[in-house]
């Protein structure tokens, strides 16, 4: 970053810690060799049994290597490191990759009705859509350890001679207690990027299909209809089978795979130039398969009639239905993942339910609920302009409630009220309360445990960094790891309810009206105060509460690691903190969370200008403005802001976001567009604005705790357009246009990930054009 205050922090760097080149680790054995001179030797791990693989040289300067492997490449008796001089050990992940999927989407919708009498009506609609999307992601990474036979083929520390009998090539001369059988070696950090980048193919589609009656009796408007609709997809990716790799492992020729090779000298933080053969290659990669499905049958019943009965104001309308729905969520993982067929370490006989190697083990799952609705709607016209009150040109109400009864939750009542009062001509005041309601689905409430990659700073690691000055400020650390997040589905979730509110100002001045201009400004101030939303505590809070109560002797439960080594001893040791392994997993659950409070103002400007001899033009502005953005992060979160404050924890330590979240990430607190439209006959030019204010990336802050502003954009687009009108020749009428979007080709501001993907657009400058037509 350009900001001094965020130079130092590493925190910028994506470049991924799992790359082409290795870490490995020996069953806890020190690994010994002789150094030529004497019965002198030199180790060629750690204590507990860590090396890793590196170019001889990085960045030009000579580094300390333990014993050449190649004329370019070294073994090295410490564990991987990934930050200094070393940072482009780590993976440049963008390279080779899509931002964006590519897609293909394809759409169709027919509706009809025919009359069976004067007074009923059949009525039936059809719609099919297809997508099938591909991208390219970077290559797969081992998040599921893995031990590399004694017998592989390329293992340094492998068996002294081959199966037919000729001394190993690969073993290294002189080892003084490995046996003559070799050792086998963890494969701890390691993406397979000679298998190149994962292809990833989704296919989904959505069909629905409603077939209905409408008709008239006693006055009433009423319409029935039986819906059906289904959507699916199917996830087709590549991935590594960890039983085939270590079949292939365990090879005894060149045909082996081998994790002991690196990647590319010149460019060692991207591609492979020494990658396992293709046979290998071809053998321990597969398609893991997905398959979603969710159903929707209901049937309604709606009625509406306008004039139920009369009141002063004015006649009064009611409208009511009922409605029956039935839900089902499917979720079909396949069996490399689902538990199906779990992987058996050949070494350990240790049993991993995911037999992917990147991918942690989820079960199938599957939902349903039935859910029985009924809805009441009056419009009261209190006072009408026919009956003279003074400042009361018309007063309408609006009055209606809405009942559901889940099959899972229980029943629900919801209100509704409105109001327009027209003070005079051209002023409107208006109003309106209501409460809301939302289930959890049905993934949130079914699913069990399963896994979810990710990737987080161990900030109880970055401490002891700290303390033993290996590192001069906290955002300098390094100590990312890769873990299995597991996240569990939780029955006992209540629903999410809200009570809404809004009131605000429609002027429409009539010195500026006339019969070809209309001018029209609006000021709404609206407020939403939510209970029970459904989340998660989240894995970087439960690291940071592990980090804090390290510091007093205890641990946070949720965050499982191995026990700790002796390198982890060793990282430990003269910082006065017990020694921790290194994070594996870290469990969470769907939780209800604290109260939210948002309130806001949103302001509209409307001009028309109609017949002018030289076009129509349209004019709108519309900005909004948030005045609250409140949650409570909870006790554990209070807890964890306390101590950083107190110093307990360092200031530099990221935190869930606190209890005002105005400007926090993807909540900026301006937005605003604007649009401007000519026209003349079939001619039309246009263009649009939009605005979006900085906020603050709270998972990125500097020394002492300040987040990194993402600075704010505005970007616009034009079009013009032409639209035929051909009955004779067309069939009906053509528009054709032709647009250029974000014409100033803004890139999305910068942030530590690249950019927000909650409020921008990666796309550049460009052109398109379009070709509609209305039969």
């Amino acid at each position: 970053a350009n900001d001094p205050a965020f130079s130092a922090s590493t925190t910028p760097d994506t470049r991924a810690t799992r790359g082409v080149w290795p870490a490995l680790q020996t069953n806890a054995v020190q690994v010994r060799q002789l150094t030529g001179v004497g019965t002198a030797t030199r180790t060629l791990t750690t204590a507990a049994g860590a090396f890793h693989i590196r170019p001889l040289q990085l960045g030009g300067v000579n580094q300390t290597c333990t014993v050449a492997l190649t004329a370019t490449q070294c073994l090295v008796n410490t564990t991987l490191p990934t930050t200094g001089v070393f940072r482009d050990l780590r993976y440049d992940t963008a390279k080779g990759t899509t931002v964006l999927p590519d897609v293909k989407r394809y759409n169709f919708f027919a509706n009809g009705n025919y009359e069976l009498t004067d007074g009923l009506t059949v009525f039936g609609e059809f719609g099919y859509y297809s997508s099938d999307t591909f991208r390219l992601q970077p290559p797969v990474i081992n998040l599921n350890r893995i031990w590399v036979p004694a017998s592989n083929y390329w293992n340094p520390f492998g068996p002294a001679t081959l199966p037919n009998g000729q001394p190993n090539p690969n073993r290294l001369a002189g080892l003084t207690n490995v046996p003559a059988a070799g050792l086998p070696v963890l494969l701890t950090n390691y993406r397979f990027v000679d298998t190149g980048p994962q292809t990833v193919n989704v296919t989904g589609s959505q069909m629905r299909a409603l077939l209905g009656l409408r008709g008239e009796t006693l006055g009433f408007k009423w319409d029935s209809a039986i819906v059906y609709s289904e959507a699916d997809s199917r996830d087709r990716s590549f991935a590594v089978r960890s039983s085939a790799l270590q079949r292939s492992l365990a090879l005894t020729t060149p045909d082996a795979y081998n994790p002991f090779n690196g990647g590319c000298v010149a460019t060692p933080t991207f591609g492979d130039c020494t990658p396992s053969s293709q046979v290998a290659i071809d053998a321990i990669g597969f398609q893991l398969e997905r398959y979603s499905k969710t159903t929707l049958l209901m049937g309604d019943l709606r009625a509406s009639r306008p004039d139920l009965f009369n009141l002063p104001g004015g006649p009064v309308g009611i409208a009511f239905g009922a409605e029956v729905r039935r839900e089902t969520q499917r979720d079909d993982r396949g069996p490399a993942v689902d538990g199906s067929n779990p992987f058996v370490d050949a070494v350990t006989g240790e049993v991993t339910i995911s037999d992917a190697a990147a991918v942690s083990d989820n079960p199938d799952t599957f939902g349903k609920r039935t859910v029985v609705g009924a809805y009441l709607e009056l419009a009261v016209p209190v006072v009408s302009e026919e009956m003279n009150v003074p400042l009361m040109r018309s007063l309408n109400l609006q009055l209606a409630g809405r009942y559901e009864n889940y099959s899972d939750f229980g029943g629900v009542a919801r209100p509704k009220v409105a109001a327009a009062w027209d003070v005079v001509d051209g002023l409107r005041l208006r109003a309106s309360y209501s409460k809301g309601f939302r289930a959890p689905n049905l993934e949130q409430t079914n699913a069990v445990e399963y896994g979810r990659l990710a990737t987080t700073q161990d900030f109880i690691r970055c401490e002891a960094d700290l303390r033993a000055r290996r590192i001069t400020t906290f955002g300098a650390c390094g100590q990312n790891f890769s873990y299995s997040r597991r996240i569990l589905g939780n029955p006992a979730l209540q629903p999410e309810k809200s009570t809404n509110f809004s009131g605000g100002i429609v002027l429409e001045p009539s010195f500026l009206r006339s019969s070809r201009s209309r001018v029209t400004f609006t000021v709404d101030y609206w407020s939403i105060k939510q209970t029970g939303i459904v989340g998660t505590f989240g894995n970087s809070a439960a690291i940071a509460d592990d980090y804090l109560q390290r510091q007093q002797g205890r641990s946070n439960p949720n965050v499982i690691r191995d026990p700790a080594n002796a390198d982890d001893i060793a990282l430990f040791a003269g910082t006065g903190i017990t020694p921790a392994g290194r994070i594996i997993a870290v469990r969470d659950q769907f939780i209800n969370l604290q109260p939210q409070t948002v309130r806001g103002l949103d302001f509209g400007f409307y001009w028309e200008l109609k017949d002018t001899g030289i076009g129509d033009f349209d004019l709108s502005v519309n900005a909004s403005r948030l005045l609250k953005f409140d949650r409570s992060p909870g006790p554990q979160v209070d807890a964890l802001v306390a101590a950083r404050a107190a110093g307990q924890i360092n200031a530099a330590t990221p935190l869930p976001e606190g209890q005002d979240l105005i400007e926090d990430n993807g909540r900026p607190k301006w937005r605003g567009t604007a649009s401007l439209t000519w026209s003349l006959g079939q001619f039309q030019l246009g263009g649009f604005a939009r605005y979006i204010g900085p906020v603050k990336e709270t998972g990125f802050v500097d020394a002492n705790g300040n987040p990194w502003i993402v600075q704010d954009q505005l970007t616009a687009n034009l079009y013009a357009q032409v639209r035929i009108r051909d009955r004779k020749t067309l069939g009906g009428s053509m528009r054709w246009r032709i647009g250029v979007r974000n014409i100033t080709n803004a890139k999305p501001p910068v942030t530590s990930e690249g950019y927000l993907g909650a409020l921008y657009n990666p796309y550049g400058r460009y052109w398109y054009t379009s070709v509609a037509l209305d039969l």
